[in-house]
């Protein structure tokens, strides 16, 4: 079975998290985050060990090792009933990283839409990074240097997914607007998205309030 998915994307800090949560807070999507996930591991495991050296130098992750941890916290969701493939559309933010995770993904992942969440202003995204490394204890975003090397892993590796996926299927909502806002305009955008993946119920329940916010 392939999963109905959504697949937030964007440079580091741009909110891909925050709209993840968002969205997973309303029935029939299941939000799930490969930062989350890295972050659970045991640093003192093999596979922590693994994490701490690519996460520090500010590389991504071997595709395998990603796709590995992936798919064993998406079936372990599947297993308790958490995550039900046949009501809810997943979510995903931080996966895939490359153009070879998206390939490879592609035998599990039925992707409905990919949310681009753009930034025409890279100043405000680092300096959003640093005030998260602060509040949040994520010392990976707190020097600069390793910043500027996920940045610039992101322009040579991540977004060429951009153009792997067909031009139908991106959605592109401006980032540096206030997290109700940008979460509207998404929302929006996926609205025959999940009209086909919702019931008329959830949708008459839950959709107006996230939406109907004045421009």
């Amino acid at each position: 079975m392939r999963f109905k998915t959504i697949l937030l994307f964007g440079i580091p800090g741009s909110g891909k998290g925050t709209q993840g949560r968002i969205l997973g807070s309303i029935p029939g999507f299941r939000h799930c985050a490969c930062g989350d996930v890295f972050r659970s591991i045991n640093a003192n495991s093999e596979l922590g060990k693994v994490f701490t050296a690519y996460s520090a130098r500010g590389e991504l992750v071997p595709d395998e090792f990603v796709i590995e941890l992936w798919e064993k916290r998406i079936l372990s969701l599947e297993a308790s009933g958490d995550f039900q493939p046949q009501r809810d559309m997943l979510v995903l933010d931080g996966i895939p990283r490359n153009v070879a995770q998206a390939r490879l993904l592609g035998r599990v992942l039925d992707v409905q839409a990919v949310v681009h969440l753009s930034c025409s202003d890279p100043e405000a995204i680092i300096d959003r990074l640093r005030r998260r490394a602060v509040k949040e204890n994520r010392l990976d975003d707190a020097r600069d240097d390793v910043i500027q090397r996920r940045l610039a892993v992101y322009d040579e590796q991540t977004r060429p997914i951009l153009r792997y996926y067909p031009d139908h299927l991106i959605l592109k909502v401006d980032a540096t607007a206030s997290q109700m806002r940008v979460a509207a305009a998404i929302l929006n955008c996926l609205a025959g998205t999940m009209e086909q993946s919702m019931t008329p119920r959830h949708m008459q329940e839950f959709v107006p309030q996230y939406i109907s916010m004045p421009s």
